[in-house]
Formats: C-alpha cells, structure tokens, sequence
C-alpha cells in the first residue's frame, strides 16, 4: 500500500484490489434479460427481492443517493453487529487477514451503505485497540512478528514502517562518534551572560 492508497484513485492497485471485493445486493426493481450477471440465476431476468453478490465498484452506482434505485446493497457478514461486537470485546484477537485482506479500507467504502451505523465505529474501535499492540511488536527485538498473517494489509505496512524506523533511532542511539554539540547561538548567549556578570 503506497502513500494515498486510502483514497479513491484511479491509478491505485490497491484501490482497485478492494474495489474488486463482492457485496451482497438485493434487487429493487425487474432487470429483464439481467439473470446473466447471475451465475445461479435459472432465468433470463431479475425479479424484485432477489439476493446477488456485485463487485463493490458496481454497486457503488447504485448507492442510497443514486437516482437509479434498482439495487440495495447490503453490508457484508464481516461487518455485520456479531463481527462488531467480537471487535469491541477485544479487537487484538481477531484474525483480519483472515476476515478480509484489506478490512480497513473494504470497510471505510462500506459505511455509505451502512444505515445503521456499525461499521464506522466499529472501524474506529478496532484500529484504537489494535494500534498500541502493533506499536509493541514494532518495538520488539524479534525481526519477523510471527502472527502477521492476523494483520490486514494496513497494519502490516505500518508494522514494517515501524520496525524500521525503530531499528534506525536504535542504531543511531549507539552510533560511535555522535556527540550532540551545543548550537552557536546557546554558547554565544551563555558567553554573553557571563560576561555580564563579571562586570
């Protein structure tokens, strides 16, 4: 995930990677000759109240704000009130690599269609729990943290980002020969007070 990746941007792989994940949609008005986009759809056409998965990228045409009212997206199992409740409980035991590869930014999409307002907080809550033990591995003397495969994308670029930023402020801590020298302008003004007073 390279710098800007959080917000919509055409020339983002990793936008267009989340942008590629299914969402369940439920449809709100008849597509004739539309069942093809179905692959378990028997008929040629899409009657009202039948449930199919979309790329995200599709469905967001057809948000709550579109004019075009043929589909209701519905938010994913994963962040569904269960997944929010295991995330308050205690966010740092949950296996997001797992849930979803990139659960942060899949999510942040997601509160558009979220009209109950799980999704946002439950976002929040996770990354605040989850930020200071991922501040803790960072500092850790291991050089690989075994257990990556339960960070999602994000939190494994900051856990490299961090780990080498702190094995760069370690290194320079113990480098031989640095002495912090007194700037110019301190010992010219502490030479001037004592010139004061001696007279």
């Amino acid at each position: 995930m390279q710098g800007g990746s959080y917000y919509p941007n055409y020339f983002s792989l990793e936008d267009i990677i989340v942008t590629q994940e299914k969402v369940p949609c439920i449809v709100d008005a008849n597509l004739v000759g539309m069942g093809c986009i179905d692959p378990s759809c028997e008929t040629a056409d899409l009657t009202v109240g039948k449930k199919i998965e979309l790329p995200l990228w599709y469905a967001m045409q057809f948000d709550s704000n579109s004019r075009y009212r043929i589909l209701k997206v519905q938010v994913p199992d994963i962040f569904q009130k269960l997944s929010k409740d295991i995330c308050e409980a205690d966010a740092n035991a949950v296996d997001l690599g797992r849930m979803n590869k990139n659960f942060y930014e899949f999510g942040r999409y997601l509160t558009r269609f979220d009209h109950v307002g799980h999704v946002g907080p439950m976002l929040v809550e996770t990354c605040r729990q989850r930020s200071r033990n991922l501040m803790d591995l960072t500092k850790g003397k291991v050089n690989k943290f075994k257990n990556e495969t339960k960070l999602d994308n994000a939190e494994k670029e900051l856990y490299i980002k961090g780990s080498k930023t702190n094995e760069s402020f370690s290194k320079w801590l113990l480098a031989d020969g640095v002495t912090i020298q007194t700037a110019d302008m301190v010992s010219n003004h502490r030479k001037r007070k004592r010139a004061a007073i001696d007279l």
